[in-house]
């Protein structure tokens, strides 16, 4: 099930691997006041239950999902304020890449588009390690090792130890989806033209402890997105989640700055869009 909640210029927000759209109950709880909050569950988690079909899952499954949920709660002739986080992040990419006329900007935390890297790059090989390392655990029943391997990778060595058992148990029971998240995070976008294309404004934020691949995906975008700002958190590649108010502040003033340019056409013609967002920091 969808949360939706408060009225006015929709704003769509998309959750991480191993999440769900609870993970946005403070971004929520701050936007509603002004803005229609729309928080879906992707494929597998949440309310959402796993793809099924013979046919290979892509990210094209949940770009799907994403625009079913909008096209039922969102009029055709508005467009939406998209927010998104890791995968939900290159969700969102490829969302705004395929809908284009339907997206009034994207706020977008370490997206995974690994695909925004060389084929060569180390990072590159790292990533691919994990991710292929997951389906031979979960095949061998070993559930909680996978999503150690996977929890450690992005948030750092002993942090899957540091959670309380239930959530150790809680995060192993999901981790049978990622596989599938990393297999369509792989295969899009097929070089920078796929993004180059993106009009709508964009706000790239990384953390400071984040894995040197996500900051070097957020690098990669922010030179081929043609209307990008950029943010630094004080946090690690789950931002969003550990540190919400840190992240929700940039996401609000963001959302803000690109509402108040929509209704004042000399202000954005002006504007340049290729400088850091500061006014989020105050």
């Amino acid at each position: 099930m969808t949360m939706v909640a408060g009225t006015g210029l929709p704003v769509v927000l998309l959750h991480s691997s191993l999440s769900s759209k609870a993970q946005w109950n403070a971004l929520v709880e701050r936007l509603a006041p002004r803005f229609r909050v729309i928080a879906p569950d992707l494929h597998g988690y949440g309310d959402n239950a796993m793809p099924t079909g013979a046919a290979p899952f892509t990210l094209d499954d949940e770009v799907r999902l994403v625009a079913e949920t909008i096209d039922r709660i969102v009029p055709p002739h508005m467009r939406v304020h998209l927010v998104g986080h890791s995968y939900g992040g290159v969700v969102a990419l490829k969302f705004a890449q395929r809908s284009r006329g339907r997206v009034a900007s994207l706020a977008l935390y370490e997206p995974v588009a690994f695909r925004m890297l060389d084929a060569d790059d180390a990072l590159v090989a790292e990533i691919r390690r994990v991710a292929e390392s997951l389906p031979r655990l979960i095949a061998a029943g070993a559930h909680l090792q996978a999503a150690e391997a996977f929890v450690d990778f992005w948030s750092g060595p002993g942090s899957f130890g540091r959670f309380a058992a239930p959530v150790q148990m809680h995060v192993a029971r999901n981790i049978g989806k990622v596989p599938l998240d990393f297999q369509a995070s792989m295969s899009w976008p097929i070089g920078t033209e796929s993004v180059r294309s993106i009009a709508a404004p964009v706000l790239l934020l990384s953390g400071t402890q984040s894995p040197a691949v996500a900051k070097a995906i957020v690098a990669r975008l922010a030179q081929s997105l043609p209307k990008r700002y950029l943010g630094r958190i004080d946090a690690g590649h789950m931002g969003p989640v550990t540190a919400p108010h840190l992240v929700n502040p940039w996401i609000e003033a963001f959302i803000d700055m690109c509402v108040e340019r929509a209704t004042s056409p000399a202000t954005a013609a002006s504007a340049d869009s290729r400088v850091p967002l500061s006014a989020a920091a105050d």
